[in-house]
């Protein structure tokens, strides 16, 4: 249904039907992105039930492409407003090139694609406030009160607590409150892009492109250069963000009247907020959701808190948010010695006569069974009885079959679909068990063929393969 829909803007627009492929993006979002193309045309495709937020996109790409700014163009939009065509820029993110230097500075032709990011920031930030309709910004028209608390609890509930800090609840409510209004002091009436980091930036024929940008509002300056300057996968070194700060300053001083100490006195109050903002989704995704790619950022956000810590004043007057920040550097070493888990598919063969479906010991949940009693079953015949499904006899029983080689591609086909979703979605478990009367024959064939046949398409993920009623286990 979501794809038909997609085609039939394609095809309005271009005149011919698309090839369409779902793309996985690891973020939080729940919207679902499709690449449409022909011959003469590519575009993506976005389904989203958030109208409301589908709307701020609407409207902010409008007001950018016309201020001549690198955003994506909306090129058609279903009568629901839930499914829309936009322009497909391509899948080389800056992120990826950072993340791959072969040094932890960065090199001259990063540094400059910084500071055209930079560049475009001020753009965007000081884009004509006529053309801007609040109404229309999503979810809150201006960073308000609101939108700081929901960071700091977020920070709060799923990564201080899940460390078992010990903190005073009112007093820490006490210092959010004076953090929220010192915050609340800065001037809130540039535009703010609210998730302004690299893997939401683009690049096209060595140009930046912004996508991701319905989640802005107004609010200050310093929040989404600190975001950039201080996202924690890209790890940017000290002497390079001081550089691009002092780029991004300058290029910010021929668009608009800025006092620097100022400024400066904001920028640090504000990486902190998206540090911690940062630490709650690594908490929530990694710790909660048990999501390795979020585990393994976790220390250089603390490394990031860390460096932040030392140039925040305002911290001698919340007394308990700085204990507990201080606490929470000291599991910097912890954080540096895990390493990412690799993703696991473990195939079971089993009996439903003794034992039945094996339960799930990983703690995971979830999984394919498969039921192999309908397929011809070499165990009723005597000169079989005392082999499983691993014996060259019982093999070339099987493999007389079309049907049994039609079963296991089918299991194959589905349970692959299932291992390319996971790994982009960045889970790292996965079960398909088969099983059958004894637990001996077709279900311990199945599991084995099924086993090299994954692997063949999967090389990099670890196979567990348990033949439960031979009491077998191996990993391929």
């Amino acid at each position: 249904m979501k794809e038909a829909i997609l085609k039939t803007l394609f095809t309005k627009i271009a005149g011919e039907d698309p090839e369409v492929k779902k793309l996985f993006k690891k973020s939080g979002s729940g919207r679902q992105y499709y690449r449409l193309n022909s011959k003469r045309l590519s575009v993506i495709g976005c389904m989203n039930s958030n109208v409301d937020e589908n709307e701020a996109f609407f409207h902010l790409s409008g007001v950018f492409n016309k201020a001549g700014l690198n955003v994506p163009e909306v090129l058609a939009i279903d009568e629901s407003r839930q499914y829309y065509l936009q322009t497909d820029l391509g899948d080389n993110m800056l992120y990826d090139s950072v993340v791959n230097r072969n040094n932890l500075y960065l090199d001259d032709y990063l540094l400059n694609q910084y500071k055209k990011v930079l560049s475009a920031l001020v753009d965007f930030q000081t884009t004509d406030q006529h053309l801007l309709d609040t109404r229309k910004f999503y979810p809150v028209p201006v960073f308000n009160r609101q939108s700081i608390e929901w960071d700091l609890n977020y920070f709060k509930y799923y990564f201080l607590k899940l460390h078992d800090i010990p903190f005073n609840e009112r007093k820490l409510q006490t210092d959010f409150d004076a953090f929220i209004g010192q915050l609340l002091n800065d001037e809130m009436h540039y535009f703010m892009f609210r998730d302004f980091q690299s893997r939401n930036i683009l690049l096209k024929n060595d140009e930046p492109w912004f996508i991701d940008f319905q989640g802005g509002r107004k609010g200050p300056l310093a929040y989404d250069v600190a975001s950039l300057l201080y996202q924690a996968k890209v790890n940017l070194q000290e002497e390079d963000r001081a550089q691009l700060l002092n780029y991004y300053l300058s290029e910010l001083e021929t668009k608009t009247d800025i006092d620097k100490a100022r400024f400066m006195g904001y920028y640090y109050p504000n990486a902190l907020l998206r540090t911690l903002q940062v630490l709650g989704a690594y908490g929530f995704r990694g710790l909660f959701q048990r999501k390795s790619h979020f585990i393994t950022s976790i220390a250089l956000a603390l490394k990031n808190l860390k460096s932040i810590i030392p140039s925040l004043s305002a911290l001698n007057h919340v007394p308990e948010l700085a204990g507990c920040l201080n606490k929470l550097v000291e599991y910097i070493p912890d954080y540096e010695n895990k390493t990412p888990e690799k993703f696991k598919l473990v195939i079971q063969s089993f009996s439903f006569l003794s034992g039945g479906v094996p339960p799930d010991t990983s703690g995971h949940g979830g999984g394919y069974v498969f039921d192999c009693r309908m397929l011809p079953n070499p165990g009723r015949e005597p000169r079989y009885a005392t082999l499983n499904g691993r014996d060259e006899a019982v093999k070339n029983y099987m493999q007389q079959f079309d049907e049994v080689d039609a079963y296991i591609k089918n299991a194959v086909d589905i349970t692959s679909k299932h291992i390319n979703t996971y790994l982009d979605k960045e889970f790292n478990y996965l079960s398909m068990s088969f099983g059958c009367t004894g637990g001996q024959h077709r279900s311990v064939y199945c599991a084995e063929q099924a086993a090299a046949k994954i692997k063949e398409l999967f090389p990099g993920i670890t196979i567990e393969v348990k033949h439960l009623m031979q009491k077998v286990t191996y990993v391929c």
